[in-house]
């Protein structure tokens, strides 16, 4: 290879010259005094978009949605102190699911260390430890105090952020530094990183090969880390070729096309009773693929996951192999690559024993027709005021195959998982983490990443007042996004759990809401009251073609409770919550956990 000349210029510009290369089209952020040299050299680079929005934590979430929905890495930007911690607050949940992002951020001048210097945030002399505060959050932070390593600071966070299991990393410019003159080198990204680590240990895949081939009920076992990198394809391909049914958790819903025949359902909370089914009563072999096996999924980590069954788990991290269940088989490395050669190491096996999958294939038509997936008569109800499960049939009707639906934390997540047949990779959600919030600053993200597909946002009342000065984002720069505000005046999971264990007595859990038809409208966006059954879906379908953001205040029976599995009650037990107290709403939950069964 070619030595290339190194080129004088600023360290903004080379910054920006390393984004380029990674393929990085748009940061988000609000500029401060220390990261001027930046943004100013952004205005002149066509290639990088920079995305004004109204809070840094809303930066950190459409970050993370970009990054969600493309697959490459997202960037983040803010000042010193506020900005800076504001910022902060939006990463956990990049952590939490793996999710490459790069958080830029400023600091006072290296001559003002310890000095008091304005939002100084050194940890010198009673001033906020900036760097320590995003070291509990993110996989790396550093301060870059020296002009010239500029380049090897910025190439390092990137491979860390990426690489191995994918999150945050974070770094900090004193004020003086982004305007001096450095000599830049440039780089391709797959000389100082992997562009993609494929890593597959072959004798394991042999191993599990051999024990899913003698399995009479697999059962293919889905969970966030397998979507990102994109296992999805690996899995259903593995899944339909080998009659090994998969269920997922909420968290990676839609990882496969849920139309597939091989689809069992999610599991968990709200799970679907045809999934849980197949676990606890047939599956001798459960195959998991980047699953945490967290308190939700899991219904307070049930023995029933390993019980009478070998677990074998594919994980991309090794730390997460037998965390909470013992194995009898793992692999760690690249997914989509582990289930590529598990794929054909089952072709190899099965092909020469002439195996009748019958037994498997029957059980599944069985369960799917005896518990119907993504059905119940509640779903075509016109009774008003509107039940949430009609709710999900009027939008499932109008959205197109290629939508993209982040799924904010409410109540929506549950009604969604439950009723919603999603196509693959349709439902964006982070369910593990669930700030309230996320999903209506993160559309500005996904809208961004994929400029082509309908894209929506899907929230209670209560998370999206977290975040809706961001309507004004959107407008500024003509994004086409659709909010879903599901208005009941209240913050649903906590009010329905003070009415059941706490009998009745309300706190801090119901508000009164603004006009969102005139909050939309103050920012030249559309707004729609929602009250009547299949209104919803022609008003979508309008929205559509109209091409133009919308706000849409949904108004639906707030005391309906979705179903849970039975076991969930004992999520609240261990939370040392009280037992359930008799009266309305606990005789509505009891009724449908009995129906449940």
């Amino acid at each position: 290879m070619s030595m290339k000349i190194a080129v004088n210029m600023s360290a903004a510009r080379a910054l920006v010259r390393i984004l380029e290369a990674e393929d990085v089209r748009v940061v988000f952020g609000i500029p401060g005094g220390p990261v001027l040299p930046l943004f100013d050299e952004l205005l002149t680079h066509s290639r990088i978009r920079s995305v004004l929005v109204k809070h840094e934590q809303a930066a950190a979430y459409a970050a993370f949605a970009y990054a969600r929905v493309s697959g490459k890495l997202g960037v983040c930007i803010s000042t010193l102190g506020p900005g800076a911690t504001n910022l902060l607050s939006g990463l956990p949940v990049a952590l939490v699911t793996s999710t490459p992002v790069l958080a830029l951020t400023g600091q006072v001048q290296t001559t003002a260390f310890g000095r008091g210097a304005h939002q100084e945030s050194t940890g010198w002399f009673r001033t906020p430890n900036q760097e320590a505060m995003f070291a509990a959050t993110c996989k790396h932070t550093a301060t870059c105090t020296d002009a010239t390593r500029l380049c090897s600071f910025v190439r390092h966070s990137i491979r860390i952020a990426t690489s191995g299991r994918p999150g945050p990393t974070h770094l900090i410019f004193p004020a003086n530094l982004l305007h001096q003159k450095i000599d830049y080198s440039p780089l391709a990204p797959e000389q100082y990183r992997t562009s993609e680590n494929r890593l597959c240990d072959d004798l394991a895949i042999q191993e599990i090969a051999a024990q899913v081939a003698n399995a009479k009920y697999p059962l293919l076992l889905a969970g966030e880390r397998s979507w990102l990198p994109d296992a999805g394809v690996e899995i259903q391909a593995l899944s339909e070729k080998h009659h090994i049914p998969v269920i997922t958790d909420l968290a990676c819903k839609s990882v496969t096309d849920e139309n597939s025949p091989m689809f069992l359902g999610c599991i968990g909370v709200l799970g679907h009773r045809a999934g849980e089914k197949y676990l606890k009563e047939k599956c001798d072999l459960l195959l998991s693929v980047g699953q945490t096996f967290n308190e939700l999924s899991t219904l307070s980590w049930d023995p029933a996951f390993t019980e009478r069954k070998s677990l074998v788990q594919l994980d991309s991290d090794p730390e997460e192999i037998g965390k909470v269940y013992p194995v009898t088989a793992a692999a760690v490395g690249h997914l989509p690559t582990l289930l590529q050669r598990l794929h054909q190491s089952l072709d190899r096996l099965l092909s020469s024993r002439n195996q009748n999958p019958g037994d498997s294939r029957s059980e599944v038509a069985r369960l799917q027709s005896q518990y119907p997936l993504f059905d119940s008569e509640e779903m075509l109800s016109d009774r008003l005021p509107l039940l949430p499960q009609r709710v999900v049939h009027d939008l499932q009707r109008a959205i197109p195959d290629d939508a993209i639906i982040l799924s904010d934390s409410s109540k929506w997540a549950r009604w969604l998982g439950r009723f919603f047949r999603a196509r693959r990779r349709m439902i964006i959600s982070a369910h593990d983490y669930e700030p309230m919030g996320w999903a209506v600053a993160g559309v500005i993200g996904a809208k961004i990443a994929c400029p082509e597909r309908p894209v929506f946002c899907i929230s209670g009342d209560g998370a999206f007042l977290m975040s809706a000065m961001e309507l004004a984002t959107a407008a500024n720069y003509e994004l086409d996004v659709k909010w879903l505000v599901m208005n009941d005046s209240r913050l649903g999971i906590i009010y329905d759990l003070q009415q059941g264990l706490y009998g009745g007595n309300i706190s801090a859990t119901t508000y009164k809401n603004p006009d969102f038809i005139q909050f939309a409208r103050s920012f030249g966006i559309c707004g729609t009251l929602v009250d009547k059954p299949g209104q919803l879906t022609s008003d979508l379908r309008r929205s559509l073609a109209a091409k133009k953001a919308e706000v849409f205040d949904i108004r639906f029976d707030a005391d309906e409770i979705p179903p849970v599995r039975p076991r969930s009650l004992l999520i609240t037990r261990e939370m040392g919550l009280p037992n359930p107290v008799p009266g309305p709403a606990s005789t509505r939950a009891l009724l449908k956990l009995l129906k449940e069964r």
